[in-house]
């Protein structure tokens, strides 16, 4: 029994006025499928890969038949309801034995990807922490380097005021401008 690919329909359950439908071969169509289904570049449907009727507009069919027109593509995905489907299939199974979720879920490929998905976002927050504290461990060693040059410029501009006392140096330095002949 064919079944949905997004959404799992006849999987379980047969569902009346629902039709399947292949992935297309053409490339680029293939590409409209898969971007509009958010799916990862990596993945690929296979020979048994299909959609259900629910993804498409009315637009998408030729007129009075369940037939879909050549450059049909699915539009119609609710990512928020997919996402429930997934946690609903997910958190009774979650003290089972993998072997077990798989028998007993629909979804346990979807559950296999949203845990890559959440070891990659763990992954990745893991990464910017690690960059977080070298970027904090720089900003000390950099404040420690600018508060020992201003130490030094406190130091120096307290020997340039002690000469100036002490008359080794001219209080204003004058500078000489070059003299220019008029020829007037």
């Amino acid at each position: 029994m064919p079944s949905c690919d997004f959404c799992g329909y006849g999987l379980e359950e047969s569902i009346d006025g629902i039709s399947f439908y292949k992935f297309p071969l053409q490339e680029e169509h293939l590409r409209h499928w898969l971007v509009n289904m958010r799916r990862d570049a990596e993945w690929t449907p296979s020979e048994s890969s299909s959609l259900c009727s629910a993804h498409f507009t009315p637009d998408c069919f030729e007129s009075g038949s369940a037939r879909l027109h050549s450059d049909a593509i699915p539009t119609i995905f609710n990512f928020t309801q997919y996402t429930n489907q997934i946690l609903e299939t997910i958190l009774p199974h979650q003290g089972a034995s993998e072997s077990t979720n798989s028998s007993r879920s629909p979804c346990c490929g979807c559950y296999k990807r949203l845990q890559a998905t959440e070891r990659n976002y763990q992954l990745k927050l893991a990464a910017a922490q690690l960059q977080i504290k070298e970027y904090k461990k720089n900003l000390v060693e950099e404040s420690r380097k600018a508060t020992q040059w201003q130490k030094r410029a406190i130091v120096l501009q307290s020997a340039i005021r002690a000469m100036k006392q002490r008359g080794t140096i001219p209080a204003t330095r004058k500078t000489s401008t070059p003299k220019t002949n008029n020829l007037d």
